[in-house]
């Protein structure tokens, strides 16, 4: 079976499930789909501006070719770098989440909360 008739049969499963699951599993799609988009114009970009960096090198001084071989190395290794930090991050933010328990927003505001509490008592004290 073809890579083509399996997402075929995928979507077929899914046309025919209860329609609030089938929208649900739109909405989802359309919000990964947002987060991929914005990823890749921001490797893009991120490769276009380490693409010229031999350019700006070269304009402070240090003497480095600017031919396409020149480009295209520094160019994919700032993708490169970039996926990683996506990646890095990624595990990142996931794991802090867990620790704290997914709820950093409730502790911040128990925190000020707390603050405002012990300026209170010193504002009393005077």
């Amino acid at each position: 079976m073809g890579i083509i008739e399996a997402v075929t049969a995928i979507l077929g499963q899914i046309a025919q499930m209860h329609p609030i699951l089938l929208f649900i599993i739109f909405i989802a799609f359309i919000g990964i789909a947002y987060k991929v988009f914005k990823a890749l114009i921001k490797a893009v970009v991120i490769g276009i501006v380490a693409a010229l960096f031999p350019f700006f090198a070269n304009y402070i001084g240090v003497a480095m070719p600017t031919d396409i071989n020149t480009m295209m190395w520094f160019g994919t290794f700032g993708v490169l770098f970039f996926i990683v930090y996506k990646i890095v991050h990624g595990f990142l933010s996931a794991g802090s989440s867990i620790v704290s328990g997914g709820d950093k927003g409730r502790i911040r505001r128990e925190a000020r909360k707390e603050i405002r509490r012990q300026m209170e008592k010193e504002k009393n004290k005077d």
